[in-house]
Formats: C-alpha cells, structure tokens, sequence
C-alpha cells in the first residue's frame, strides 16, 4: 500500500498549543544537551562517541529529558547521531568545508515525531503521549486537525508536530498508507527535470508534453531582488521567503496535478524520473547559476509526483541515471555537448533536431525501458505541447508594508 506525507493543520486550544510548545522546546534543550556532551567529549579524548550506548548514558544526565514521550527522545538521539554521520561521510571524502553539526537556536521549536507508538488518530482527532514524568502532570494532550479533502488513508505510519515560525501556527506530518484507485493502465512516460522547462514528458507513444517553468523562475528572481534590500533573517526577511515559498508550491501543485491527471487519461502506470542525487555536487556551471541550481525545488517536485501518483494507482520511479543524456542524440547515440546548439535546441549532424529538454526525455525513456519512444519514425517527435501555468490571484508583488493580508494570500 502505497504511502504519502499529508500536512494537516492544528487546531487546539491555547493551553493544549502551550504544552506542545514546551515539549517541541524540551526536545531542542535535549538535542543541544547532546551535542553539547560531544563536544566536551571531543574536548577532552580527541574523539566523538556516537554509539546509542554513550548517547543513552547522556541522555540520562539532561533535565530536559522528561519534558516529552520517551519513544520521541530516542528519535532526537538518533537525529544527533544522523548528523554526525553525516559530518564524518563528508570529511571522509575530502570535504573539509563542512562544519561539525551546531546547536539549534535557544529559541527553536523541533518537531515532536512518533513512529509507530505514542499517538492515536481517530478521523480528525489526534492524541498524543508526553510521558508520565513531566513537571506540570500532564500525560498526553488532544486535538483537532485539518488536511486536504478527498484522501482516505487506513493507517498513519508517523506523526510529527512542527511550528511554523512565519505563520505562528503549529501543524502535523503525518505519514499515511493510502488507498490507491485502482489503475489497469499499461502506458509509460518518461520526465526530464528542467528550470526554463519544468517538466519535459515524454510519453510512449512519441508525444511530447512541455511545462513550462519560466513563471517560478519569474517569481524566485523577483523576491530574490526583495530580499536583497532587506536584513538577512529578519522578520519581513522571513515573512518575503514565506511568500515565495507558498507562490512556488502554488504553481507546482497545479503542473503536477494537471500531469497527473493527464497521465490517468492516457492510461500510464509508470513514470521514470532521473536521479538527481549529486547532481548538485558534480556540476559547476560559475557561481550564479549553481546558485539558481541549488535553490531549484527539484526534491519537492519530485515528492509530489510521487504522492499524486501514489493516489492515482501510478508508480513513480526517480532512480534512472540521467549522466548524459541532455548531450546524448536520441536517434543516433552520439555523445557531443556541443550538439545543443542553445539552452532550447539540441542539432545532431545525424539529422536529428529537436528541443534539448525533449531529446533529454526521450534518452530517459530509453535508458529505462530499453526502446525508443519514436521509433520507426523519420527522426521527429509526433506531437508537442506545451503548457504554461498562472498563479491566478496569487500575485508577483510585493505587499505594502505593514499589509495585514500578507499571510492570508501567501
């Protein structure tokens, strides 16, 4: 049974938001405590001890450590030890640039996860556990939430309430095993991931559909210029990202939504997807553009592809080892960077000319499926459509200061 993150909103009353809030501060003191233990012992043997033994033995030594639900405390330790982890993999590999893991801000909300254990969720209502040892007596707390219509689920896998700094509101995570349709589609599609072009799909029958994504790239461009003028992390420096942020997701949702809706129509049951793992790390292309590649919310595209289909009964696979294949010709195999003539247009001396994100597509298709989506054809790609997507009343502008409507639009 498939399984997808679904946001919901929290709804409690202000003494239940007060008690979540000290727990989500309890396990912030309990995550600096252990580092902060690290680091003492690094002081003194020269060495980092990251075995669940030493951090148990910490653990047992902080205040802190009553304040929540104990299967929540072993989940901070683990996130201790993840992060050093993952210091030590990057220092093994030569990349000395990385700092050992910091202390979280003394005024951080971490999230409260549960796996498995510790909640309970009745339709809308959830119940949590905080232990039996805390200071003010209170064992477990319960509350409302709110989500998306229309997803029906049999199980909440995990749980994690997280605090939203620049809305000031508290919401849940929940990971969900959801009732997929049922789909007896045999078709397959192909995506190449892109910045001009958002998503170059690649269909099985040799049509090619084209989303475009020079609107996100409008919209970061434009609050990126707004918060030059401002202090970084300041509150209208963080109420501006907010904004960007919702305006993005807004555009992504209605791309992904129409695509997969497209793809139910046509009968697809699989969609190849590139890894992008590393893809940031092995490519240098000057500092302005690997900036404008780092910020590109490729992961989170991604991530939604993979829900929407999860619900539509379409398996989404982003394991396909797209090394080349933007420089690749479809139809003759020649590997030549220079064969793509422009940002839009990739020209083999074969014959071959196409738009470069499609040629991308279509090579995907191939490494995946092993057969050439056109083939037996004379080198052109039957039919391609492209779309383009506007935030309708989301506007690219920047409200007046002191614009009470700031959060209710973004």
């Amino acid at each position: 049974m498939p399984l997808i993150t679904l946001k919901a909103q929290v709804h409690a009353d202000s003494q239940t938001e007060a008690v979540l809030k000290d727990a989500m501060f309890c396990a912030t003191k309990v995550y600096n405590g252990l580092l902060w233990h690290l680091r003492e012992e690094y002081k003194e043997n020269g060495k980092v001890n990251i075995s669940r033994k030493n951090l148990n033995r910490i653990l047992k030594e902080l205040p802190r450590v009553k304040g929540y639900y104990s299967m929540s405390v072993q989940l901070t330790r683990d996130e201790v030890r993840e992060a050093y982890r993952s210091f030590f993999a990057l220092k093994k590999k030569g990349l000395t640039q990385h700092k050992a893991p910091g202390f979280r801000h003394k005024n951080y909300l971490s999230p409260l996860k549960y796996v498995q254990s510790g909640f309970r969720v009745d339709k809308n209502r959830v119940t949590l556990s905080l232990g039996t040892s805390r200071e003010d007596g209170v064992k477990q707390v319960s509350f409302r939430i709110s989500h998306r219509p229309g997803i029906e689920y049999d199980r909440v896998r995990e749980l994690s309430i997280t605090y939203d700094k620049i809305s000031g509101q508290i919401e849940a995570r929940l990971v969900v095993e959801v009732k997929a349709r049922e789909n007896s589609g045999t078709e397959r599609v192909a995506v190449d991931l892109g910045e001009t072009v958002l998503m170059a799909c690649a269909f099985g029958d040799g049509t090619v559909t084209l989303y475009s994504g020079r609107l996100v790239k409008a919209i970061r461009r434009y609050w990126q210029k707004v918060r030059a003028s401002l202090q970084r992390n300041s509150r209208r420096w963080g109420q501006v990202a907010h904004r960007e942020k919702k305006q993005v997701e807004q555009l992504l949702h209605v791309a992904t939504s129409h695509f997969i809706a497209e793809c139910v129509r046509r009968g697809v049951k699989e969609i190849a997807i590139g890894d992008i793992n590393g893809i940031r790390e092995s490519t240098d292309y000057g500092d302005q553009l690997n900036q404008r590649l780092h910020a590109w919310p490729y992961r989170k595209l991604i991530n939604m592809l993979k829900y929407k289909g999860a619900l539509a009964g379409i398996v989404v696979r982003d394991d396909v080892n797209e090394r080349g294949t933007s420089v690749t010709c479809h139809v003759c195999g020649r590997v030549l960077s220079s064969n793509r003539k422009s940002r839009g247009l990739y020209e083999c001396s074969c014959g071959w000319r196409a738009q470069a994100d499609v040629n991308g597509a279509l090579n995907i298709f191939e490494k995946k499926y092993k057969v050439s989506p056109i083939k037996g054809s004379s080198g052109r790609v039957a039919r391609l459509v492209v779309l383009s997507f506007r935030l309708g009343w989301h506007g690219v502008h920047e409200p007046k200061r002191g614009d009470k409507n700031l959060r209710a639009s973004a």
